[in-house]
């Protein structure tokens, strides 16, 4: 009867561990729904789905972790500082205030939109692509698929043109150069066998045949 008591407890111990931390995720969520309202759904549309017309790439879908990296960037000014890109300054002036939860509250929110087809818009060699694409298969995984380990970001389920404007400034030194930013540097370096603008087309005419 004793042991029956102690199990009895445990079960609801675990129990009302477990409704406190639904009932606190659905707060954080809740409260992340609003602020992601005022803040993010102007630009990267009411579902994530992204809108190219002003550079907001979709978000639905995108890792958790990651999107919380790229926002502190953000707020810590060493992302950004592309030069005459305009989505970028509105983006650090967006997250420029917000708070440790305000971030853990939206990356909430956004996880639970759901994740839509990539329609691609790069036009480029995927036979040639594949093997472009070696150099970044060590970080980014074989199939594109991501490392969360190695906080690289997941590349089948990102708009290609948003991707396309990225390598780019990845090559140019205006993203990644920043001294804190030391995956931006990463990919930098990692950039270095993708010299020309034919070679990023081609590598992502790959990464949307996968």
């Amino acid at each position: 009867m004793k042991n029956l008591s102690v199990r009895l407890l445990l079960g609801l111990a675990v129990l009302y561990t477990s409704v406190g931390s639904a009932q606190q995720y659905d707060k954080v969520v809740s409260g992340g729904q609003s602020l992601a309202n005022k803040v993010c759904v102007t630009c990267h549309g009411a579902e994530g789905k992204g809108n190219p017309i002003v550079g907001a790439p979709r978000l639905a879908g995108i890792e958790s972790w990651y999107l919380r990296n790229q926002l502190h960037g953000f707020r810590a000014d060493y992302r950004g500082r592309e030069k005459d890109y305009i989505p970028a300054y509105e983006m650090q002036d967006s997250v420029a205030r917000m708070s440790d939860q305000e971030i853990e509250d939206v990356v909430a929110y956004i996880s639970t939109w759901e994740a839509t087809e990539n329609t691609p818009t790069i036009s480029g060699n995927a036979n040639r692509g594949s093997q472009l694409y070696l150099a970044c298969a060590a970080c980014h995984g074989v199939n594109a698929e991501g490392n969360e380990t190695l906080a690289a970001p997941g590349l089948t389920e990102k708009d290609d043109w948003y991707l396309l404007r990225q390598l780019k400034l990845f090559q140019s030194g205006y993203r990644g150069g920043h001294p804190e930013d030391q995956l931006g540097s990463q990919m930098r370096a990692g950039m270095a066998s993708i010299e020309s603008a034919q070679d990023i087309e081609d590598v992502l005419a790959y990464i949307n045949s996968l």
